[in-house]
């Protein structure tokens, strides 16, 4: 069967995400929701110690006790960290489902409304791999690799690309995006990546829009 999930990158900032779990896998949800800026509330009679010490810093918030019915209304996202306990896992499933919550019961995914990918980063750049749940190992594999690639030193363009366009659209100037990829050089990374900031953004200015319009 074809994978028929929807790709999309959610804004979770000041929005409220539950953890049901207190486990090493409630951590690393939990740190990217909170990386994401999300409000993050914990349900789980005991925590790791980093999570206790993320509460104790005030990062989080934590329901010292097991899931019950209810715990996760009002929440934007709510994940199941802890898959111990086969009825709290349907017991969540039945509630998002009836609320319409996105819930991500995890290596349950028959019990999912969303799965979430292996990321690779590199500055402002994310890059998000999923086999659709057929495999979390491939996807990690994929996620290693270009992890380790040199495609992602593109990513450090990302800021000059973000600058230039907004001149570009301040001065109502329209560029066509296949002309912005072909403008997008190694002699241009590499001009930015050795610091010659300004350089790299006149010679940008100047493949996009010429020569004469750049240095007005």
């Amino acid at each position: 069967m074809p994978n028929k999930y929807y790709p999309v990158y959610l804004d979770l900032e000041n929005r409220q995400c539950v953890v049901i779990g207190g486990n090493d896998e409630a951590l690393r949800k939990v740190r990217g929701l909170l990386d994401s800026l999300a409000l993050v509330t914990v349900i789980a009679p005991e925590l790791s110690p980093e999570l206790r010490e993320m509460f104790e810093n005030g990062a989080i918030n934590w329901k010292d006790r097991s899931y019950r019915a209810g715990d996760i209304q009002g929440s934007f996202l709510a994940i199941v960290a802890d898959t111990s306990d086969a009825q709290i896992n349907l017991q969540a499933t039945t509630e998002a489902t009836e609320s319409n919550i996105p819930l991500n019961v995890m290596d349950v995914t028959h019990m999912c409304s969303f799965i979430a990918p292996a990321v690779a980063r590199r500055g402002d750049v994310t890059l998000a791999i999923s086999s659709g749940g057929a495999s979390p190992a491939l996807t990690r594999k994929f996620r290693e690799i270009l992890s380790e690639s040199e495609i992602m030193e593109w990513a450090d363009l990302a800021p000059l690309l973000s600058e230039v366009r907004r001149e570009l659209r301040a001065s109502e100037i329209a560029v066509p995006p296949d002309h912005w990829q072909a403008c997008l050089t190694d002699e241009l990374l590499k001009t930015f990546q050795l610091g010659d900031h300004a350089k790299a953004h006149q010679s940008l200015l100047a493949a996009l829009i010429g020569d004469q319009k750049a240095s007005k």
